[in-house]
């Protein structure tokens, strides 16, 4: 039996084995469900590493994802809670590790507890005020997802804490472990965020700090990419912070919002060379609205200028999309980004263009069930 068929045989064992260990009287008093998202299309780019590129595309809104969710009641207000999801390609089938599985413990009056790989307090609060982390999704990232304000990182071995609405506050805290014997501070991570809600009005903050990231493979977060002249490379950092402001407010069926954040990346090392790479940080401010058109029709818009110590970028982008029932909808959506001398133009989920300037245009068919 080939490797392949062995890998889908083993899912679809742990899926029936998942369901099957929830029966009649478990049913009684949980819940589990199974849950995911398609998304998949066609995308044109306009520079590619100097030449333009059609593609089939997976995830260039949300990433594909199937999961699990389960609830039981443990009495007393409080309740056992559980999430399983796991990224994958609608076009090659590849699996990705970009969604979190978790357990923990819940109450609506004392708040949540959870253990596992999960996402930060930049998405949690910071986040949902970019396009990007909410209707815009994967190519309306600020450039190389700096900030992480689209999750292309999870943090492994987090414990993660977030609070009840207190009259409209929330917040939350986290902290990721580096699971290296005498060395608790190499790859480990930690995170806070709130956000407060009046009506149409919404704010929230996000701070993430991490040390030797992307130095241990058993640790709290993976390398990150960082920009060369003309191209990009994964990198180990000693020290990462990101920290950010949003704010929102909904007039009708417009919701308009600004987000700001800053990430810095110190003693940077070349994973492929182990060369020493300069220190570099990115300041990005966002401009962003959502319009409910119609009951079936949105649209959305925004613009970003991203400046770093020795480059910038300036990146806008429209989006629309059609619902055509709860579940599926399809969408068109037109970015461009051009950066200064010094830095390549790349729109998230894209390789870098040759030059200053790439523009994607891109259309999808969503499904969630």
């Amino acid at each position: 039996m080939s490797a392949n068929k062995i890998n889908k045989t083993a899912a679809a064992a742990v899926v029936s084995a998942a369901l099957l260990s929830f029966g009649m009287d478990a049913r009684a008093q949980s819940s589990v469900t199974m849950f995911g998202e398609l998304d998949t299309g066609l995308a044109y780019l306009s520079n590619v590493r100097g030449n333009s590129q059609w593609k089939a595309t997976s995830g260039l809104v949300d990433g594909s994802y199937w999961g699990l969710q389960g609830i039981e009641d443990l009495g007393g207000g409080y309740r056992a809670i559980f999430r399983l999801e796991r990224g994958f390609s609608v076009t090659s089938g590849e699996m990705f590790n970009d969604h979190p599985y978790y357990v923990g413990l819940g109450s609506d009056q004392a708040g949540t507890l959870t253990l596992g790989h999960q996402y930060d307090l930049v998405h949690d609060y910071l986040a949902p005020f970019t396009l990007t982390g909410g209707a815009g999704g994967t190519a309306f990232a600020h450039p190389f997802d700096n900030d992480n304000a689209n999750n292309t990182y999870l943090a492994a071995n987090s414990v993660k804490y977030a609070s009840p609405s207190f009259g409209g506050l929330t917040f939350g805290g986290m902290y990721a472990f580096s699971n290296a014997a005498g060395q608790f501070a190499d790859n480990r991570a930690y995170s806070f965020g709130m956000s407060y809600q009046a009506g149409a009005l919404n704010a929230g903050a996000a701070y993430l700090h991490a040390n030797g990231r992307g130095g241990t493979t058993t640790g709290a977060y993976e390398p990150v990419v960082l920009p060369t002249s003309n191209d990009v490379f994964d990198a180990a950092v000693q020290t990462q912070n990101t920290y950010g402001l949003g704010i929102s407010y909904a007039i009708g069926d417009f919701t308009m919002a600004a987000a700001w954040s800053r990430s810095t990346f110190t003693g940077v090392t070349v994973i492929d060379t182990g060369g020493v790479a300069p220190s570099v940080g990115f300041s990005n401010y966002e401009l962003n609205g959502v319009y409910q058109l119609t009951s079936t029709v949105a649209l959305s818009g925004s613009y970003t200028y991203t400046q770093s110590s020795s480059a910038h970028w300036h990146n806008g982008g429209v989006q629309a999309d059609y619902q055509f029932s709860k579940r599926t909808d399809t969408y068109l959506e037109a970015i461009y980004q051009r950066s200064s001398s010094g830095a390549p133009a790349v729109i998230n989920s894209a390789d870098p263009s040759s030059g200053h300037n790439q523009v994607l245009i891109g259309a999808g068919l969503r499904h969630r069930f």
